[in-house]
């Protein structure tokens, strides 16, 4: 037998060993004065709509407690903990810090499936290749619609007035509540929407949407969209509707961003969309 294969051999066997018999270092013990820094509260929500119990995360405005007042609601699409929470949270402390915006209640709307969560049902071959199970849209609508919102506005002090945000599949979530259903929020913020879905059919049928009588008033609506050739060719359409047809109580903006890519361009465009939207603030 080879000496050196044999060595090897017993080499690794006795790393394994060691490896195995390793005891986990103990705790770092904590200094004097130690203390936990919590931002937000994760709240469960047992949906009967989705079957499940789902969380959802909130952050509050710094003087939350302080203040006998109410705030708006800005309610994050991908809002996990592992998602766009804290980034987006970090966006409402700014609001206190700088004052260029209204102060803001962050909720975090948690996916867990999203590709099917997020999208409306498609029989389209390029989107049952890339995204087999799709269309849960719907009942994630609605689960945010009918259980989240009405436990967030009997649990904080809220104005009544809501934002929601979120980025690519996200976003074009978003554009199907703007279009379809444009009474649930206020403002709507959709950052580079994934319209290529179900052959653009969505930014393709927005001209009839924004036609119809019943459209709210006093909406707002920010788009945007980055160096994303899909993206860009699919949200055509949509701008084309806004510009011919937006209700004249429609507040919109289209803020291309072509030096941002699909990976860059959500905090920019998020920021650029919350100066707009909820205003410059006296920074009190």
């Amino acid at each position: 037998m080879n000496s050196s294969w044999t060595t090897t051999c017993l080499a690794a066997a006795l790393g394994v060993l060691v490896v195995a018999c390793q005891v986990a270092p103990p705790p770092t013990p904590p200094l004097e004065g130690e203390v936990e820094i919590i931002i937000a509260t994760g709240l469960p929500v047992t949906s009967e709509i989705l079957g499940k119990t789902r969380r959802v995360n909130v952050y509050l405005p710094f003087s939350y407690e302080q203040r006998d007042r109410r705030w708006p609601v800005v309610y994050l699409i991908d809002g996990g903990v592992e998602q766009d929470f804290f980034p987006v949270a970090g966006f409402g402390a700014l609001a206190t810090l700088s004052g260029q915006y209204e102060e803001f209640i962050v909720v975090g709307v948690q996916t867990e499936e999203r590709t099917y969560e997020l999208t409306t049902p498609s029989e389209v071959a390029y989107d049952l290749k890339l995204i087999p199970r799709n269309g849960g849209a719907d009942d994630f609508r609605r689960f945010v619609t009918d259980e989240v919102m009405p436990l967030i506005d009997a649990r904080y002090r809220t104005t009544g007035e809501t934002a929601v945000l979120g980025e690519s599949l996200a976003a074009f979530f978003i554009m199907d509540i703007f279009l379809r259903a444009p009474e649930t929020f206020d403002h709507y913020i959709a950052v580079s929407p994934s319209l290529w879905w179900e052959d653009k059919a969505l930014s393709l049928a927005a001209a009839e949407y924004l036609q119809a009588d019943d459209f709210p008033v006093d909406r707002s609506l920010f788009l945007t969209v980055a160096d994303e050739v899909d993206i860009i060719e699919s949200i055509e359409p949509l701008v084309t509707a806004l510009e011919e047809h937006a209700p004249e109580s429609l507040t919109w903006w289209f803020d291309p961003m072509p030096e941002e890519h699909h990976n860059t361009i959500y905090h920019p465009a998020t920021l650029n969309a919350l100066r707009l939207i909820f205003g410059e603030t006296s920074g009190e």
